[in-house]
């Protein structure tokens, strides 16, 4: 949700004239070929200005977190404006300027540019190629579309960018390793039991090849009957030792994921109940409590295919090591196989994580309209928009359903590549194997024996395949629950706790006092309240009378500590409501909200809770 400007005279103050845009241009040069910038997704609806500055500034080399560009482009329940997102670009060191123009007008302009879309959104625009032009859209990713499309949605107002001297290359890439890296904290002595025991089933895995080339050479071809007990033996051994090992390895990795699932969930939830109001304000609830169980996904894939990768990576090295030992040819084939398969894994992951990202998205807002229409059923029956609400719930399952399918698509092409390529080695290695058989270069144990370090070698080389293609759906979810874990805590949950005097009441006499209070939703934009008092005694009453969003509701989320206020004082009792101990806050002090939320249980329990 944007604005681009209030009424014609705010567009003046960051609109530029022709003479400014001529200079602009001049400094920068046209561009009219397509760049490709970072994709940075929008939490909620009103983000999206910030999340196209965070585009615009990692294409120049500055990475932001979106949280720190909410603050700063002035996000607000109410969206963000132009003139703001320019102040902020500036507050970075880039040269920010706002134009008028004519789709067929940005073809003199630089890209990467903030377009205004749709009179309530905000797109970069990368640029025109082949008759097509390229959007990195916040809510969808990039994507292609018809310069007609372009005419239709673009609202004539650009921004752009380049760097000024003050523009200082920083910050860090967001990184799903270290994400994952930081949930792994702790569980160093369990994944070490589980490498362990990963290294240990190794043995018979290389023992087992080796059985088969002496079943075959030695007893097969050249008669040996006798070796045939003691070798069965052996293989027996074998497998009971693989047997057992992958037992206590399973084992492991199970309590492990218990744990990290019971651990992460759990420090989710206490960091949301720890937030303040405006992170909510933002955003669906049904989307907050859809995020809670990401972390059982997470927690599935840190103590699963995660824990072994350095595993399977030694694995690899080790049996291509090995196979090169047995023949140069036929191993050249193994590789190339391996290889292919990365390339396959390469080529599809942009898809993939845009998509996938997408769906995430899509899926958040359904829950939290289906939630939110459960919750509203009576004002929806009493105004009768049931068919409203269906139409709006029914568009976001929509999305998620062929956002779903793109990703299916992707996947399913992906997950055939590997049984192709396998199937492909197979043959090589079998016609191959052949001729360097009858050829005399190996004998037909030594064959069998390289088919089954060939299928060892492959199975791992898929698993990271596999785990590939994990990380890019996954990262859309470690980008939703660190959206929740950066955000800072309530500030009064953060201080001391105060610890009270003997003499202290454990309740407050009730004297209430708004000493010059002003407050509002945006820092950048004038405030709310401004210069406000009020005093109130014990046993009096006051009620507050104004128009809807004049801020009757604000002024007592302020007395109840909800907000804090930009300046001036809330005092009980004549202290700050700072200096009043949080327990006898609680313990005095009771909201009766507009919005009635019940919880499952009696009466009593939901009134003394």
């Amino acid at each position: 949700m944007t604005t681009a400007a209030d009424t014609t005279g705010r567009f003046a103050t960051f609109f530029t004239t022709p003479l400014h845009l001529s200079r602009f241009v001049a400094r920068r040069g046209r561009a009219t070929k397509r760049v490709k910038t970072p994709t940075v997704l929008q939490m909620e609806a009103v983000e999206c200005g910030a999340a196209a500055l965070a585009m615009v500034l990692a294409y120049f080399g500055r990475f932001v977190p979106l949280e720190e560009l909410r603050v700063e482009c002035g996000v607000s329940r109410d969206g963000s404006k132009a003139s703001n997102v320019l102040k902020a670009a500036r507050a970075y060191g880039l040269d920010a300027k706002g134009f008028r123009k004519e789709p067929a007008q940005l073809r003199t302009l630089p890209v990467p540019m903030i377009l205004h879309w749709n009179f309530n959104h905000f797109v970069v625009f990368e640029g025109f190629r082949r008759g097509g032009a390229y959007i990195n859209d916040p809510a969808a990713g990039a994507m292609r579309i018809s310069e007609d499309e372009l005419d239709q949605a673009f609202t004539g107002v650009a921004l752009v960018f380049q760097r000024s001297a003050a523009f200082v290359r920083g910050g860090e890439r967001a990184s799903l390793l270290r994400a994952l890296r930081r949930r792994l904290v702790g569980s160093g002595a369990a994944l070490a039991f589980v490498v362990t025991a990963g290294f240990a089933l190794l043995v018979p895995g290389l023992v087992a090849p080796a059985f088969n080339k002496v079943f075959v050479d030695e007893v097969l071809i050249k008669g040996l009957a006798t070796w045939i007990k003691p070798l069965l033996w052996l293989m027996g051994a074998g497998a009971l030792v693989t047997a057992a090992l992958t037992w206590l390895q399973q084992t492991y990795l199970l309590r492990l994921e218990s744990t990290m699932s019971l651990t992460m969930s759990s420090r989710f939830l206490w960091h949301v109940l720890r937030l303040p109001v405006d992170f909510f304000a933002q955003r669906f609830a049904g989307d907050i409590s859809y995020r809670v169980g990401i972390n059982d996904r997470v927690a599935r894939l840190l103590s699963g295919d995660l824990a072994t990768t350095a595993l399977n990576v030694t694995v690899i090295a080790l049996y291509a090591a090995i196979l090169f030992q047995y023949d140069v040819l036929l191993s050249l084939v193994g590789t190339t196989t391996a290889t292919l398969n990365i390339v396959a894994l390469r080529y599809a992951s942009h898809v993939r994580t845009s998509v996938n990202d997408r769906m995430l998205q899509d899926r958040g807002k359904l829950m939290g309209t289906a939630i939110g229409g459960l919750q509203t059923i009576d004002t929806l029956k009493a105004t009768g928009s049931e068919s409203d609400f269906f139409a709006r719930w029914a568009g976001y399952q929509a999305k998620v359903v062929n956002s779903y399918q793109r990703l299916q698509l992707v996947t399913l092409v992906l997950a055939a590549v590997p049984p192709f390529l396998l199937a492909l080695n197979n043959a090589l290695v079998l016609g191959l194997g052949g001729l360097r058989v009858m050829d005399g270069q190996l004998t037909m144990g030594m064959l069998i024996a390289f088919q089954a370090l060939m299928t060892a070698f492959l199975s791992p080389v898929n698993k990271l395949v596999e785990l590939g293609g994990t990380l890019q759906e996954v990262k859309g979810d470690m980008t939703r629950l660190d959206d929740v874990m950066r955000a800072p805590l309530d500030p009064p949950l953060g201080r001391p706790k105060t610890t009270l005097a003997p003499e202290s009441a454990s309740k407050l006499a009730g004297d209430l006092e708004l000493r010059h209070v002003t407050f509002g939703y945006s820092r950048l934009e004038p405030p709310l309240i401004e210069d406000f008092s009020l005093t109130l005694k014990p046993g009096n009453r006051v009620a507050l009378v104004g128009g809807s969003g004049s801020g009757k509701s604000t002024v007592t989320r302020l007395v109840a500590g909800l907000y804090e206020p930009w300046t001036g004082e809330v005092l009980f009792d004549g202290k700050s409501r700072h200096d009043v101990p949080r327990e006898v806050m609680a313990a005095s002090l009771s909201v009766v909200d507009q919005d009635i939320c019940l919880f499952e249980d009696t009466v009593a329990a939901n009134v003394t809770l």
